[in-house]
């Protein structure tokens, strides 16, 4: 892991064209890799594997591991390493960010950060022995540099869409998630330490659903009863698995409390208004806004405009959410000043 300086020294270049939409459902136990931040000509530590041409969902092994990477794989734009070797997909690209010039330059800074976070989760989320706390420590420097690369865009709500991943795993969820909480704590006037920690709950908010992200995150059937009621311990469980980590206490009610709704309608306690944390309240919002927005099996995603108008018309009128923090959440959508 690089010093707190190397990272922070890759910020920011803002990035000029929209995010390409990443659209991964098959290929089961493989994430996809931007091949811009591998380093052509340098063996790799990990396989990488193409889409076969013309067969969905389908992969091929391009390049082994230890032999060294052709400049014009880059023109492929995106590979796929294994799920299993995240780590080492993740030890390579910390390198990488040591790699990286003051200022700039190739490959794109804040890709790369953000990228590696992605990586991060899914190392975190899939092996439990990367779960203490010298890891946690590696996603804190990770969203501290995002904060400033986003504090610098003058257009957060703009680079997060850029920033974001489209496709439909539990991974890419979370790490949307943070990206949103990144960029509207200053909304709420929660920045610094304060608008990280709360990113960094919001990037682990869904660990305990990792027994069930599979079947619910790529089937197309409605959940069963039985199903439904596994699915609605997730909190208490993801709370519970990160309890030993030292985590500060907010984070871990957030994390618990995190489908409770305003009227008392969520789980797992079917709290009310302020018994909710605050935290949770806020993470609420940006978990379901994320959810809408976001490819699903069974549907497109939502347009942000269509989003926007469920949130201040069924949202309100339902009370299912704090009031006071959707009305901030839609005002920074619609890139109004914050109050």
């Amino acid at each position: 892991m690089p010093s707190e300086k190397a990272v922070m020294k890759i910020l920011p270049n803002v990035m000029e064209n929209p995010e390409e939409a990443v659209l991964f459902g098959g290929g089961e136990g493989l994430a996809p890799l931007r091949l811009s931040h591998l380093a052509p000509g340098v063996a790799l530590p990990f396989h990488i594997f193409t889409a076969a041409e013309g067969i969905p969902g389908e992969f091929v092994l391009t390049w082994r591991r230890d032999r060294p990477l052709p400049r014009k794989a880059q023109d492929i734009i995106w590979g796929y390493f294994a799920v299993a070797v995240a780590g080492e997909v993740l030890d390579y690209l910390w390198s990488r960010l040591e790699e990286v010039p003051a200022g700039g330059g190739p490959p794109e800074p804040l890709k790369l950060l953000a990228d590696t976070l992605l990586i991060w989760t899914q190392h975190f989320f899939c092996h439990e022995a990367a779960r203490n706390p010298q890891n946690l420590a590696g996603a804190r420097k990770l969203l501290t540099a995002l904060a400033r690369g986003l504090s610098a865009s003058g257009d957060a709500p703009a680079l997060v869409n850029r920033l974001r991943r489209h496709d439909s795993g539990l991974f890419s969820h979370c790490f949307n998630v943070s990206l949103l909480a990144l960029a509207f704590s200053p909304y709420l006037a929660w920045e610094g330490e304060l608008g990280e920690t709360l990113a960094l709950g919001a990037l682990l908010h869904d660990l305990g659903m990792m027994p069930w992200a599979q079947e619910t995150f790529y089937q197309t059937a409605p959940l069963s009863d039985q199903d439904w009621e596994k699915i609605k311990t997730h909190p208490d469980r993801g709370a519970e698995l990160l309890e030993p980590l030292g985590l500060p206490e907010d984070v871990l009610l957030m994390v618990r409390q995190h489908h409770e709704s305003a009227n008392g309608s969520g789980y797992p306690l079917g709290l009310h208004g302020d018994d909710i944390h605050s935290w949770a309240r806020v993470l609420r919002i940006l978990d379901s806004y994320e959810a809408m927005t976001s490819l699903r099996p069974w549907r497109p995603p939502i347009s942000e405009r269509q989003a926007l108008r469920i949130m201040a018309s069924a949202w309100i009128a339902q009370s299912s959410c704090d009031q006071d923090y959707l009305k901030r959440f839609l005002a920074f959508c619609q890139g109004k000043e914050r109050s």
